[in-house]
């Protein structure tokens, strides 16, 4: 029985990976939260860090700021661009896609 990966499927149809959609939403939606001012609560809840509670086993999860640097990283994007371009809405748009 031959086994085919994902990976493989998805080079065959030429479709994009599972996480090319999400990463896009992402850095789409990461993009606008830039925008808004540090008061607002989506910012203040996403970019937060925990002050208690208890520590699960293995590794620890990566914080809101992690991810979006692993998803600039892979769209080789540069965090310090990110900021200015979040600020140019038709930029940004161009850049993530």
């Amino acid at each position: 029985m031959d086994k085919v990966t994902n990976k493989d499927i998805f080079e065959r149809t030429g479709l994009p990976s599972m996480e090319e959609p999400l990463i896009r939403k992402n850095l789409r939606w990461t993009g606008q939260l830039i925008r808004i001012s540090r008061d607002r609560l989506p910012k203040q809840t996403l970019y937060s860090q925990r002050s208690s509670g208890h520590i699960n086993r293995g590794r620890t999860r990566l914080r809101f700021k992690d991810t979006i640097k692993r998803n600039l990283k892979l769209r080789d994007i540069k965090t310090d661009l990110w900021t200015s371009l979040s600020q140019q809405r038709d930029q940004r748009r161009a850049t993530v896609k």
